[in-house]
């Protein structure tokens, strides 16, 4: 788990709810998980996932409106990889590649002038899905 003394109870608990997921959690499923840990109201959700988001904690998967916990935190808030979604089991990965954050600085450098937000998504079937039944 990542230590983070600065990071409030409530951004604690929905990291803590996004780390432990075996898939993307949209704000309603952390809330509904957290509820019994005190946290009731979505408002508090959403601005947790936004300073999560935002100090590179959590990505959120544009696509399927869900988050997940960073597996490649730096401390910095924002990295160049990819979200690879599978559409059949909802499995994600987050990727890390060198050629992306040098594609990425060369695009964002030559036509913007700040980078504010990066997302790379890619969606389709994962190779588990697609192996063939062996269960015959």
């Amino acid at each position: 788990m990542i230590e983070t003394p600065s990071m409030s109870a409530p951004n604690r608990k929905v990291f803590d709810a996004l780390a432990r997921a075996d898939k993307p959690l949209s704000a309603y499923d952390i809330l509904n998980r957290l509820r019994r840990n005190g946290v009731r109201s979505p408002p508090t959700v959403y601005r947790a996932l936004d300073w999560l988001v935002a100090h590179g904690f959590a990505h959120r998967l544009e696509s399927v409106n869900a988050y997940i916990a960073c597996q490649h935190h730096h401390g910095d808030g924002m990295h160049a990889g990819a979200l690879l979604l599978c559409t059949v089991c909802g499995s994600v990965r987050e990727v890390e590649d060198e050629s992306l954050s040098r594609l990425a600085k060369k695009l964002s450098t030559r036509f913007l002038t700040e980078v504010n937000r990066q997302v790379i998504e890619l969606s389709g079937v994962c190779h588990a899905c697609c192996k063939p039944d062996t269960r015959s």
